[in-house]
C-alpha cells in the first residue's frame, strides 16, 4: 500500500502545524504593527489635505503667514510619522515571516523523511525540492502582503472615501467606487486565467528541473555512452515548452494591465471633468481640484495594490497546492499511537521471527512467498540466491522499511508494527550493496551512525574498517569533503566508510545486504575479520553473493523465486548436494571461494 493521499491539507489543520508553540511574542509583534499602521494610514490620508489647505490659503487674497507655517509644521510632522511607521512595521514583522518560512520548510523535509520507501522510489528530487521551496517562500509571502498591502490599502481606501464624501458631492464616490467595482471584476476574470497559466508554467518549471536534477545525478552514464548532446536537446525541449508557459502568462499579465490601466485613466478623465464643472460653478475651489487629483492616484494605487495582492494570493495559492498535497500524503509506516516497550533481551542481541510472511511491491507480483525462519538473540542467519530471489527484500521488511501483504516479523516476540519507529530503527544498522553518503566531511558521514560522537570514536571506528590508511593519506585527512553521494571515493572506500558507520552504531541487530560487494579479496578479507568480530554475540542478518562471506552462519536460507528452497547449516548444505553446494562449486572454479574439502563432500 503506497503512501494515501487525502488531498489538500485545509489551510486550518496547515496553520495548527506552522503555528509556534506560544503565540504571545508574535501578538506583540502584531499589535505593534498594527498601531503603526493606523499611524501610516493616517498621515498618508491627512497629508494631501493639509497640503491642499496649504494652497487655497496661499490662494487667498490675504495669506496669514502664521497659519501657512503651522499648517507646513503639521504637514512635516505627518510626513515624518508616515515615513517611520512604514519601515518600523516592516522590521517588526522581519522575524515572523523568517520563522515561518524556516518552520514550513523544515515541515516538508520532516514529512517527507517520515514518508514510505515506496514514495522515495518514485519520487523526483528535483521536483520536490521545488516544491517544498515554493510552499515556504508563498506562506511567507502571504503575511508579508498581509501586513504590507492588504492592511494599509484598505484602511488607507477607507479613510479616502470619507474624506472624499465630506468635501465632494456624493456623485464623485458613486463614480469612484463604480470605476473600482468594473476595476475589481477585470482583475477578477484575469486572475482567474492566470491561476491557470501559472499552474501550467510551474508544471513545465517542474518538468524542465527535474530533468536537468535527473541528467546531473547520472552524469557518468551520460558520459559513457556520448549522450551528452541528446541530453541537452532534451532539456531544451523543456525550456522551450517553459518560454511557452511563461508566454501565455506574461500575456495575461500584459493585458490585465492594459485593460485596467484604460479604465482608470477613462475614470480619472470622467472625474477631473466633474471637478472643473464645480470650479467653473464656483462649487470647488482650485485647492479641491489639487486634493480630488492627489487622492484619485492614492486610490488607484491602493486599489493597483490591492489588486496585486489579491492576484498574489492567488499565485501563492497555486504555488501553495503542491506543497499542500504533499503534506496531505499519508504515511505508509507509522508508528503506532501506543507503542509497545521493546523488551530488554540480551545486551548485544535481539530475536528476530519471521513467519508465513509474502510481500509484493506490486500486490499482483509477489517477490516473497510463505517465508519463515527464527533468529535467536546472538546468532548469525544468512540468506543466499540468486539476483531476484527476494534476498534484499527480507532486509527491508526487517526495518520495517515495508509491511508484509500476510504473516508477520516479530522482534524480541513483539510484531514490528506494534514497536514505535525510532524504538525499532535504534536496535538495526545496516550496510548496504549501495552505500549511501552525504556531500560532507568523512568524519561527518561516519558519525552519522550514531549522533554526537567524538572524534576519537569515530577514529576508531574508522580504523576497524580499515580506512586509518586512506584518510591518513588525505591532506585534510577525516576533514575531506566526499562530494555529492560520494563521488571522490572510490566504491571500496565508499561501502568501507558505510562499515565504519555501522560499527560506530553498534547496534543489536546488525543487517549486511552483500556488504563487502565492492572490495577487492584482500580488503574484504581483513574487513570480514572485524564484522565478525562485530558480529560475535549480537543478532546478525547476511545477505551474501559471496559464500565464502558466511562459512560460519549458524543457519542459512538458500532461496529462489521468492521462497526458501534450502536451509540448514555450511556443512549440511554442502553435503545435500543441491542449489547450495552448486553455487559452492562454481564460485570455487572461479575462486571466488577457497577450494574446501567439504565440496567433494
Amino acid at each position: 500500500m503506497a503512501s494515501t493521499k487525502i488531498g489538500h491539507l485545509p489551510l486550518r489543520a496547515f496553520w495548527r502545524l506552522v503555528r509556534p508553540a506560544s503565540l504571545r511574542s508574535w501578538f506583540l509583534r502584531f499589535f505593534c504593527s498594527c498601531v503603526l499602521l493606523v499611524v501610516e494610514s493616517v498621515t498618508a490620508v491627512a497629508t494631501p489635505w493639509l497640503f491642499s489647505d496649504m494652497v487655497a490659503r496661499l490662494s487667498g487674497k490675504e495669506a496669514v503667514m502664521a497659519a501657512v507655517m503651522a499648517l507646513l509644521a503639521s504637514y512635516t510632522v505627518l510626513r515624518m510619522a508616515g515615513a517611520l511607521a512604514g519601515p518600523l512595521r516592516s522590521l517588526l514583522m522581519v522575524p515572523v515571516r523568517t520563522a515561518l518560512r524556516e518552520r514550513i520548510s523544515l515541515l516538508g523535509l520532516e514529512h517527507v523523511h517520515q514518508l514510505g520507501a515506496r514514495f522515495h522510489q518514485q519520487r523526483q528530487t528535483g521536483a520536490l525540492t521545488r516544491i517544498i521551496d515554493r510552499g515556504a517562500d508563498a506562506a511567507s509571502m502571504i503575511v508579508d502582503m498581509t501586513f504590507s498591502n492588504v492592511m494599509p490599502n484598505l484602511l488607507g481606501l477607507a479613510l479616502t472615501f470619507l474624506v472624499v464624501l465630506r468635501v465632494f458631492d456624493g456623485w464623485y464616490l458613486v463614480l469612484l467606487c463604480a470605476t473600482l467595482i468594473l476595476y475589481s471584476a477585470v482583475s477578477f476574470l484575469f486572475t482567474r486565467w492566470r491561476m491557470q497559466a501559472r499552474r501550467e508554467r510551474n508544471q513545465a518549471n517542474n518538468h524542465a528541473h527535474r530533468h536537468l536534477v535527473d541528467s546531473l545525478l547520472n552524469a557518468d552514464i551520460v558520459r559513457m555512452f556520448g549522450n551528452a548532446a541528446h541530453e541537452c536537446r532534451r532539456q531544451e525541449g523543456a525550456w522551450q515548452a517553459l518560454r511557452t508557459a511563461e508566454a501565455r502568462l506574461q500575456g495575461l499579465v500584459g493585458g490585465s494591465q492594459a485593460i485596467r490601466n484604460s479604465l482608470i485613466a477613462l475614470a480619472t478623465a470622467v472625474l477631473l471633468g466633474m471637478a472643473i464643472r464645480d470650479i467653473h460653478a464656483h462649487r470647488l475651489g482650485v485647492a479641491q481640484f489639487v486634493l480630488m487629483g492627489t487622492y484619485l492616484r492614492s486610490v488607484y494605487a491602493s486599489v493597483g495594490a490591492l489588486n496585486y495582492v489579491g492576484a498574489g494570493w492567488r499565485n501563492a495559492r497555486v504555488d501553495m497546492e503542491a506543497y499542500l498535497e504533499l503534506m496531505g500524503l499519508v504515511p505508509e509506516i507509522q508508528s503506532p499511537p501506543a507503542p509497545v516497550p521493546l523488551p530488554a533481551g540480551q545486551a548485544h542481541g535481539v530475536t528476530l521471527d519471521m513467519q508465513h510472511v509474502s510481500f509484493g511491491y506490486d500486490p499482483e507480483r509477489l517477490i516473497l512467498r510463505h517465508v519463515s525462519f527464527t533468529l535467536a538473540a546472538g546468532k548469525m542467519l544468512a540468506i543466499v540466491g540468486r539476483s531476484g530471489s527476494g534476498k534484499s527484500t527480507v532486509a527491508k521488511l526487517v526495518s520495517r522499511l515495508y509491511d508484509p501483504l500476510e504473516g508477520t516479523v516479530r522482534m524480541e516476540g513483539v510484531p514490528l508494527p506494534a514497536l514505535s519507529l525510532d524504538a525499532l530503527r535504534g536496535q538495526i544498522g545496516v550496510v548496504a550493496q549501495e552505500t549511501s553518503l552525504f556531500n560532507a566531511t568523512i568524519a561527518e558521514n561516519i558519525a552519522y551512525g550514531r549522533a554526537g560522537a567524538s572524534i576519537a570514536e569515530v577514529r576508531q571506528a574508522a580504523e576497524a574498517a580499515q580506512l586509518g590508511p586512506f584518510v591518513d593519506s588525505l591532506p585534510d585527512g577525516f576533514d575531506t569533503l566526499v562530494g555529492e553521494r560520494g563521488v571522490r571515493l572510490s566504491g571500496g572506500e565508499r561501502q568501507r566508510m558505510a562499515i565504519a558507520r555501522v560499527i560506530l552504531r553498534n547496534p543489536r541487530l546488525l543487517v549486511l545486504d552483500e556488504a563487502t560487494s565492492a572490495l577487492d579479496s584482500r580488503t574484504e578479507e581483513a574487513i570480514q575479520k572485524e564484522l565478525e568480530s562485530l558480529s560475535s554475540g549480537r543478532t546478525t542478518l547476511v545477505i551474501a553473493h559471496r559464500l565464502s562471506t558466511i562459512q560460519r552462519a549458524d543457519h542459512i536460507l538458500v532461496m529462489e523465486n521468492g521462497e526458501v528452497v534450502e536451509e540448514g547449516t555450511h556443512r549440511q548444505l554442502l553435503e545435500k548436494g543441491g542449489i547450495y553446494a552448486g553455487m559452492w562449486r562454481l564460485q570455487a572454479r572461479r575462486g571466488s571461494v577457497e577450494s574446501h574439502s567439504d565440496v567433494e563432500g
